[in-house]
């Protein structure tokens, strides 16, 4: 099988798209299930204040991993629109191919490991920069 532009057979962009697509099924219901479950508890039901003070707490952790969970979905949902657009594989910052082995990893890598270390050494250097630091 000949490598295309983003360095990819077509075999392993073919599973990196199945790995995508199972997270993705995995996660709408991972996001289905906490939402659900998130809402099954009334809060204006009689609780003593402790039960209360615990069920606003377990609702919060739910939101953040919830959040955590839409977030990874939108990436995602990028990484298989960049199928659609011919454009899997490529670093967003180079346009060079990102490699199987990061996108076996990382299936929604939007960047080569290279360019990513070097956007981050960047954002630090901004931030050490920043007055009061």
């Amino acid at each position: 099988m000949a490598a295309k532009k983003n360095g990819l057979t077509t075999k392993q962009a073919s599973e990196l798209q199945k790995q995508l697509l199972a997270r993705k099924e995995a996660l709408m219901n991972s996001i289905n299930t906490r939402a659900e479950t998130s809402t099954k508890i009334a809060p204006d039901e009689l609780m003593e204040e402790f039960d209360q003070a615990a069920v606003s707490q377990d609702q919060a952790v739910t939101l953040r991993v919830m959040n955590k969970e839409v977030k990874l979905l939108e990436e995602i949902n990028h990484a298989l629109a960049k199928f659609d657009e011919g454009e899997y594989g490529l670093c967003e910052g180079t346009e060079e191919p990102i490699g199987y082995r990061r996108l076996n990893a990382v299936p929604w890598a939007r960047y080569s490991i290279e360019y990513k270390e070097q956007r981050e050494r960047d954002q630090m250097q901004r931030s050490e920069r920043l007055p009061g630091r």
